[in-house]
């Protein structure tokens, strides 16, 4: 059987691919498990199998100098879609993203490939895309508010049905997925190339070999996250979340420390005769308690849901943003709906952490100008009244 096989890294005429900080560096996609998803007859009946396509899996690799939270991450194929869960992976690391009919429960991917034992947490089970053997593509992309970027992934195609590789009682021999080669992803066609493949003619190279789930034969080199991901920020500076960028600021750069400021009453108390206040600078009520020594927590308004923090942030509009010198650089910061009697106060940062203005509302709008600030990113911290922060970006061209 001669095979046909095309894989790229998506720098396809046709597509507006962005660049991506993962790529997808191997796909095992034909296991020794019998691939049929049922068993029986219309007449006996029709039972569904457990084991089908176990043991497929396509594996990623992080190679930006930045750790990644994939859970704006998705992956998808032509069965299907999956969104990859809240899970660092970690810059130079790779990870697993492994079929299993569910409860995953039942596939252990460390049984078919020993070489990931002890690596589980590097492993994400998943039953939404099933390789197929003859036609198939598999992206990796991002989802920036909304908006889904396929951003790199593998495209193959087999000129014939490959043929059956099942393997019986497999079960208790391993041994037998290290007989199905997996595509890998290789920068140079050397002699060591499979001679049944017809590679892309693109700038990078690609491979069948013995599988090797969380290791590879060529690891991509190292690139600067920042330059990976500056024209994404450019195109959809809108839908950035800095919530990260939003903490390390207030936590390293902006530290407050607030003086304990306590008032007593005048005269002398008995029983529940007057009640003592402590209060910060800033006037909030810290501690509540009778003179006489007995205290109580002031009532804590109870936080608001991460859904409703979204439906507050999408309130609140910044405009013109990017600003440039078009505009004279001002900006007007409004809001309305959800976000109506919650916002208690106003903080824009710039990139060093300096507060360059504030705004204490009176009305639900409020205009400043960065003429006077260097260009670049700036974060508003939007503070509610119970204590949580709303986070948006604005920059300056």
């Amino acid at each position: 059987m001669r095979i046909k096989f095309t894989l790229s890294i998506l720098l396809l005429a046709g597509f507006n691919i962005l660049q991506s900080q993962i790529v997808v560096t191997e796909v095992y996609a034909d296991t020794p498990f019998n691939e049929r998803l049922r068993f029986g007859n219309v007449s006996s009946g029709f039972v569904d199998a457990v084991k089908h396509h176990r043991g497929e899996f396509v594996e990623i690799y992080n190679y930006s100098d930045k750790d990644i939270n994939l859970k704006n991450w998705y992956m998808k194929d032509r069965q299907g879609s999956f969104n990859l869960p809240d899970k660092i992976l970690k810059k130079g690391e790779f990870m697993v993203i492994a079929y299993s009919s569910m409860p995953m429960s039942t596939t252990i991917f460390s049984e078919h490939f020993p070489s990931t034992s002890g690596k589980e947490d590097k492993i994400i089970y998943q039953d939404e895309i099933l390789l197929r053997n003859k036609i198939d593509e598999v992206y990796v992309g991002y989802t920036l508010g909304g908006v889904a970027l396929d951003k790199s992934g593998f495209q193959w195609k087999w000129e014939n049905d490959p043929a059956k590789n099942f393997i019986p009682n497999l079960h208790s021999n391993p041994a037998g997925f290290m007989t199905i080669k997996s595509i890998q992803y290789h920068p140079d066609p050397g002699s060591t190339m499979d001679p049944n493949v017809t590679y892309s003619q693109d700038d990078s190279y690609n491979y069948t070999a013995t599988p090797n789930p969380l290791e590879a034969v060529y690891v991509p080199p190292t690139q600067s996250y920042d330059e990976l991901v500056k024209n994404d920020f450019q195109q959809y500076y809108y839908f950035l979340d800095w919530s990260d960028n939003v903490n390390f600021l207030v936590n390293n750069i902006c530290s407050i420390n607030i003086e304990k400021v306590y008032q007593n009453p005048a005269g002398s108390y008995t029983g529940n005769g007057g009640n003592c206040f402590s209060y910060d600078s800033a006037g909030n009520m810290i501690l509540s308690s009778n003179c006489n020594g007995s205290s109580t927590s002031p009532p804590v308004n109870s936080e608001i849901s991460a859904d409703e923090l979204e439906v507050i942030k999408n309130s609140i509009v910044i405009h013109p943003n990017p600003t440039k010198a078009t505009d004279n650089y001002n900006v007007t910061i409004s809001w309305s709906g959800a976000a109506l009697g919650k916002i208690q106060s106003v903080q824009v940062f710039n990139s060093s952490g300096s507060l360059v203005y504030s705004y204490i509302p009176g009305a639900n709008t409020t205009s400043f100008n960065l003429q006077n600030q260097l260009p670049g990113s700036f974060i508003a911290n939007f503070v509610l009244n119970t204590g949580q922060i709303v986070s948006k970006n604005i920059l300056k061209w």
